[in-house]
């Protein structure tokens, strides 16, 4: 016994799905002939129920805020001050693809497994929707199981829109 190592194998602790996740993010985004290279946001995110999103500019302006739930999606646009307001299933008639919560949390999270990004990870979003966007988001200040609030006030001096029907 005098030979034996007396440290134990410690396994690494695996991720585990989450309830609430809260965290920054950087964010550089690129599309229509236009790139973003110092944006900011928070993200805000009930499993299989809620996702909230606010993006900031340079010097903490915020420029968009959404949120989406399994059935709706608010977005507002604060430098046009415009929002929208539609049922998911509208949306998804709209712009001639499958849109639902859970595959946007998939694609937030980079993965189907409801697994929370790690601290400075990359995850590369593209679509070809409505032009050519891609963005790149790197998550910070990850936050589990807290308590938090999805926020989302829509004022009357913004004039709502509505997307066009695409064919």
């Amino acid at each position: 016994t005098s030979c034996a190592s007396r440290k134990k194998t410690v396994a690494p602790a695996q991720p585990q799905a989450f309830k609430r996740l809260t965290a920054n993010m950087s964010i550089q985004a690129e599309g229509n002939g236009m790139e973003f290279n110092d944006l900011s946001g928070q993200l805000r995110m009930r499993h299989d129920s809620l996702v909230w999103l606010s993006v900031t500019a340079t010097m903490g302006v915020e420029v968009l805020r959404a949120k989406v739930s399994n059935d709706s999606i608010w977005l507002i646009n604060r430098l046009e001050k415009t929002y929208l307001a539609e049922p998911l299933d509208t949306l998804t008639t709209q712009l001639g693809m499958p849109l639902s919560l859970p595959l946007l949390q998939a694609l937030l999270l980079d993965n189907n497994q409801g697994l929370p990004p790690v601290e400075n990870q990359t995850v590369l979003l593209k679509t070809f929707v409505m032009g050519n966007l891609s963005a790149r988001i790197k998550y910070n200040n990850i936050k589990l199981d807290e308590p938090t609030t999805f926020p989302l006030k829509i004022t009357d001096k913004m004039a709502r829109v509505h997307l066009p029907i695409m064919k």
